[in-house]
């Protein structure tokens, strides 16, 4: 199986007319002049664009596109107990900021965090499936301040309890497939046995969704070992980051997959650049990564498939709208091109 998708975030605003709903309902706001219902309206409105212009481009599974989120780290720490959120700070190495939390006491889920989005998504959506998402509790501890003082471990151990409802309550509510965006672990590689430890609690009871844990940020080479034992079905792996030179091995790099990963392991391959606006020569990628990546991962005569996805290595929230679109064009030419060589 071969798919296409968006890895998480799209867009929330572009230049046509029907793109500026929700940066006009926010400056309508600010000014008072509508309640904060209207810019939920307005993010409503925009969610389902998104939807439709993945659906437009023949992505396999779709994303809300995070419209909601003002940040990854905020936006699932305001709904958690034990959380302030304080000033901001650089997201990473890229020019956008997110409010950092500050853990200030026991960390517990207060209330349903992205259900209502995922319902309104897949309705939206259908009949094609949407993935649920949501940061890790990795990413989210690294990225915070623990006023309490208590260590890493500790919080990291807190966060992925408490979102441990929230991973029943998304499966519950219909979700086949739930990422796990885990930008951190690629920073921090030596933190891979306290991730484990800290997802097996966070996806505990789990029983029909499947799990996707998601790297970016970072070369992945070297955690391949330690993210074979992390509890998920499918990983995502940074391909552009992982094969940046020209003259990168890539079936090398397919070979340490097959090495690393169990044989019904599935994977995420980022092999568009969300973080370029450079739009990417199609034949190109696919024979310098695609090909020779699937040409490895490709199964012995009769045996099963790996699933495989073809991604962006990121998400698309901060390009130009027109590119975004472009990229999701380039994501599904690879697909096809790979299903017409390997299916």
């Amino acid at each position: 199986m071969i798919l296409a998708s968006l890895l998480n975030s799209y867009p929330r605003i572009g230049d046509r007319p029907a793109e500026q709903v929700l940066r006009r309902a926010i400056q309508r706001a600010d000014r008072g002049e509508v309640p904060a219902s209207g810019v939920s309206a307005a993010e409503e409105e925009m969610i389902g664009l998104a939807i439709a212009e993945q659906a437009a481009a023949d992505m396999d599974l779709l994303t809300d596109g995070q419209i909601r989120w003002h940040d990854p780290v905020s936006h699932v720490a305001r709904g958690l107990a034990g959380f302030r959120l304080e000033g901001l700070l650089r997201y990473f190495d890229t020019n956008t900021y997110y409010r950092q939390p500050a853990a200030t006491g026991p960390i517990g889920r207060e209330r349903p965090l992205l259900i209502d989005a995922y319902r309104l998504a897949a309705v939206a959506a259908a009949p094609r499936p949407v993935k649920a998402i949501i940061t890790g509790p990795l990413t989210i501890a690294r990225l915070s301040r623990d006023a309490r003082r208590r260590g890493l471990r500790d919080l990291t151990l807190q966060i992925s309890c408490a979102l441990n409802r929230e991973i029943l309550d998304l499966e519950a509510a219909g979700a086949a497939l739930i990422q796990i965006d885990e930008p951190a672990l690629a920073r921090f590689p030596g933190d891979a046995d306290m991730l484990r430890q800290a997802l097996r609690r966070m996806v505990s009871g789990s029983t029909s969704s499947r799990i996707l844990l998601a790297t970016s940020f970072g070369d992945p080479t070297p955690l391949l070992p330690a993210l074979a034992g992390m509890p998920a079905a499918l990983f995502g792996i940074d391909v552009t980051a992982a094969l940046g030179r020209e003259d990168a091995d890539a079936a090398g790099f397919g070979s340490r997959l097959v090495d690393s990963f169990a044989a019904d392991a599935g994977f995420a391959l980022g092999v568009v650049d969300g973080r370029n606006t450079r739009l990417e020569n199609a034949d190109e990628i696919y024979e310098r990564r695609v090909r020779p990546i699937l040409s490895v991962l490709r199964p012995p005569a009769g045996g099963p498939g790996r699933e495989v996805h073809l991604v962006t290595n990121h998400g698309l929230e901060f390009l130009p709208r027109d590119t975004a679109r472009a990229k999701l064009a380039i994501l599904a030419a690879l697909r096809d091109r790979a299903r017409r060589e390997f299916l």
